[in-house]
């Protein structure tokens, strides 16, 4: 017996930021466990791309583009999925990022930024729970998945991509106070809630921090691989087989953890 006919048979999901990265992942995974997708991110084609490639595989996937700071974009993201599917079963929020520019010293970052950052990884899984959670409780089900960072632990981030970003710390941060209060308050309502906190991760070719990695000396990749408990950096698809558990029935009594992707760093 497959695990698509077991825990995720006639399954549905939302997933934010899933044009690349970890969200894009998390798509491909869920899909080949049969969930049908709606892939939301701002990068309208990116995304139509990711669902494209989908389909072609056989799933089911449709795109649509999504400014989850907005709360009239979020609204119009879950009433496509409730169209397309008549049902939401889990929320992956993974939209979210730490710019291209860090700063050392509280005193240079600005309230701009700051609100920027707070309202991207924070505010966005906020407004996308609140939306999708009354469709779930009338249901009594629904598997909420948000993705922190190791970042809320104030680490440095990978490459210098991260540097001392105090608003993403702190944004990343609120995740898991996010994550740890609604599993409490929707526990009853049959709705579970869980993050995951990737660390050290290489997603596809191309991106940013996977660029960087490989623009490197061996001598500093191996130095970065040395710091990381299992020696090596994970993989996107490693953070969303987290993802996929969490989403699953059988995660049935796991609400309000956070699961460390982090090779034990």
């Amino acid at each position: 017996m497959s695990l698509a006919s077991t825990t995720f048979e006639g399954k549905t999901a939302i997933i934010t930021g899933a044009a690349q990265g970890i969200g894009r992942a998390v798509a491909f995974d869920l899909s080949s466990k049969g969930v049908y997708l709606l892939l939301a991110d701002i990068q309208s084609a990116k995304v139509e791309s990711v669902a494209a490639e989908i389909r072609g595989a056989g799933g089911t996937a449709t795109a649509t583009s999504v400014d989850v700071t907005d709360s009239a974009s979020v609204a119009e993201m879950v009433s496509l999925a409730l169209t397309e599917f008549d049902q939401v079963d889990i929320l992956v929020n993974d939209a979210g990022g730490s710019g291209t520019e860090g700063v050392l010293r509280i005193e240079d970052v600005t309230e701009d930024r700051w609100d920027a950052q707070v309202d991207l990884n924070l505010k966005g899984a906020f407004l996308c729970c609140k939306t999708i959670v009354p469709h779930m409780r009338s249901r009594r089900y629904g598997r909420i998945v948000n993705l922190s960072s190791s970042n809320a632990k104030g680490h440095f981030g990978p490459l210098n991509t991260s540097g001392i970003r105090l608003p993403y710390a702190a944004a990343k941060a609120g995740i898991i106070g996010l994550t740890a209060q609604l599993a409490r308050d929707l526990g009853r309502s049959g709705i579970y809630v869980n993050a995951v906190l990737p660390g050290f991760i290489l997603t596809e070719e191309g991106a940013r921090v996977r660029g960087r990695y490989e623009e490197m000396q061996r001598a500093s990749q191996e130095a970065m691989a040395e710091a990381v408990p299992l020696g090596r950096p994970g993989r996107a698809e490693e953070v969303a087989k987290a993802v996929a558990f969490l989403a699953s029935d059988d995660a049935s009594y796991i609400t309000g953890t956070v699961v460390e992707v982090t090779g034990g760093r």
